[in-house]
């Protein structure tokens, strides 16, 4: 009984995250979900309080990965090395979930008062990736060129669904190095 219950409660997370990215996550509805997997809207409840509690269960996977990957890249040791891991680490994590993370950087409507928590995780996770990219005592514009290669990093990932995601690292991985001005990365990166 307890695997079903598992069984059930991962179709309710991938169920949600089909509607939250066809309908967006304000628009779908706990009925909505509830219909899709095919049970009742008390049964949903019992596995999910809330459609906020949906969305963290969705996303807290890659967002705790993201958090381990930038954190294991500040043990390297050298600068450079801090950067190809921070680069080469959140764009293998954005592509394993590629969905996902188009729903949090398309879906405007996933930021609001009951993912006020999400938000600021996201948040947190972004700001320190951009810190260990600019490097010790940056001043301003090193801190603009860490924030656009992290950008450059991360953003196409949900604007180019269609292309194959070996290829999109490797481009990803060439563009925010060069704007941080690091050596092309050969094809097998050993940051993965």
């Amino acid at each position: 009984m307890r695997n079903q219950a598992g069984d059930t409660r991962q179709r309710i997370i991938e169920v949600a995250r089909e509607l939250f990215t066809a309908q967006t996550y304000r628009a779908a509805s706990m009925r909505d979900i509830a219909e899709r997997v095919g049970i009742t809207k008390p049964s949903l409840y019992h596995h999910f309080r809330s459609k906020g509690e949906i969305l963290d269960s969705l996303v807290r996977p890659p967002i705790d990965q993201l958090e381990a990957t930038i954190e294991a890249a500040a043990a390297r040791p050298t600068l450079a090395e801090v950067r190809r891991h921070v680069l080469a680490g959140c764009i293998d994590v954005m592509l394993d979930h590629r969905a996902t993370m188009a729903l949090l950087l398309r879906d405007a409507s996933v930021y609001g008062d009951e993912t006020a928590d999400l938000v600021s995780r996201v948040g947190h996770v972004t700001d320190r990736a951009v810190l260990l990219l600019a490097g010790p005592d940056p001043d301003w514009r090193r801190r603009v060129r860490a924030a656009q290669a992290f950008a450059a990093a991360t953003d196409p990932i949900s604007q180019l669904p269609d292309v194959p995601a070996g290829d999109l690292r490797a481009e990803l991985l060439h563009g925010a190095g060069a704007i941080l001005g690091l050596a092309p990365v050969p094809a097998e990166d050993p940051a993965r």
